[in-house]
């Protein structure tokens, strides 16, 4: 593939998935305020390659999710006349005619669609949207979502090594997340972990919602009733602004109270995108029973299709960590893989798999596998 592409398909990815479904990477400039971003970095690899049809794809996708479906017609049709089979330019054609207010045309497109794909994912959704639009619906929004709309399931498992003769560490964790039309993401979560010979059960759930085309605000919190080693709450408010040509900036606030201490955290980060690539640095202020540390994390990753990546995490400075059921401030030195692949229709696998060393209490090597599904 292309890296104008690549780039703007990376930004699309993010718009398509929520911040925590990528573990700790802030893989995401978030909804509305990533469309500016997308939109100028293809159409300035059109402007150098005109034939590009996967630029024109991707541009009339994030045209189509910025309410702007009009403009996004004329790119399917002209996709379609190269390649009039090609299923996913005509699901693509169907929706931005939908939410373009003409539905008659939506209709025949669906058709078109049944006889290239019949079983081609979300054709039934497609199919009820249609049925529910108002004939009279028009180009007044009516009918057209700021951005698809999708809800997923997920399941994984970890089990981390110990030196020193530490028991092994085993955690679970099930979570469903979505976004709406209208762009905000939300996540339920349950988790159980296993560490020291004591188990400790948790839930958490967080949202995040588009202020104005470039901010978003994330709140997430959770807690584990009763626990052991676990924090008993924690909440966290994260602020984002996109700037044009790929830059995000971020900032945090965190709090997290354990049985015995509580640990404050700042985070300041930026992302930048280029072609297939994505580049994260935050910046970690930590508080640590009066204790102020601060650590450094850097985050790459590369897009290989529009929701599949593989990333590289690398984490330096000092943090709060387990000695014991206890929490201290210690020395930190991690690297760690991950990543997303599609393996069959809805269904998709995540990954990842590092090495710890904290300070001198111990090492951990680690594997993480999980199973996602679209609903």
């Amino acid at each position: 593939m292309i890296a104008g592409r690549l780039g703007a398909a990376a930004l699309v990815a993010a718009l398509a998935m929520p911040a925590w479904a990528q573990d700790d990477a802030a893989l995401r400039a978030r909804q509305a305020s990533a469309y500016v971003a997308a939109e100028l970095q293809l159409r300035a690899r059109l402007a150098q390659a005109p034939g590009d049809d996967e630029a024109r794809f991707q541009l009339a996708r994030v045209l189509a999710w910025q309410q702007r479906a009009d403009e996004a017609v004329p790119l399917y049709s002209a996709l379609l006349e190269r390649a009039p089979d090609n299923a996913d330019y005509l699901f693509g054609l169907a929706q931005a005619q939908l939410w373009s207010g003409d539905r008659a045309a939506a209709r025949d497109t669906v058709a078109r669609l049944e006889i290239v794909a019949p079983a081609y994912p979300d054709l039934a959704a497609l199919r009820e949207q249609i049925a529910a639009a108002s004939p009279s619906a028009s180009a007044s929004g009516e009918v057209r979502p700021a951005a698809p709309a999708y809800r997923e399931a997920g399941l994984s498992l970890r089990h981390d090594w110990l030196t020193q003769g530490l028991d092994p560490w085993r955690a679970a964790r099930f979570e469903v997340s979505g976004r709406t039309a209208e762009g905000r993401g939300w996540y339920v979560a349950g988790a159980q972990e296993r560490r020291f010979g004591l188990v400790d059960s948790g839930v958490e759930a967080g949202v995040a919602v588009p202020l104005a085309p470039r901010w978003t605000l994330q709140v997430d919190g959770g807690g584990w009733p009763g626990s052991a080693f676990q924090p008993r709450w924690f909440g966290d408010v994260r602020a984002q602004y996109a700037f044009d040509r790929g830059t995000v900036l971020g900032a945090s606030l965190r709090r997290t109270r354990y049985p015995e201490v509580t640990v404050d955290r700042l985070a300041l980060g930026v992302e930048q995108y280029w072609g297939a690539w994505r580049f994260g640095y935050t910046f970690n202020r930590t508080d640590v029973a009066g204790n102020r540390v601060s650590g450094h994390d850097i985050a790459f990753d590369r897009y290989y299709r529009e929701r599949d990546s593989i990333g590289l995490r690398l984490t330096s400075g000092s943090e709060d960590a387990l000695q014991g059921t206890g929490i201290v401030a210690s020395a930190v030195r991690a690297a760690a893989v991950q990543g997303r692949h599609g393996i069959a229709g809805d269904w998709s696998m995540q990954w990842a798999a590092g090495y710890v060393r904290q300070g001198a209490f111990y090492d951990r090597r680690w594997v993480q596998l999980g199973l996602r599904r679209a609903f």
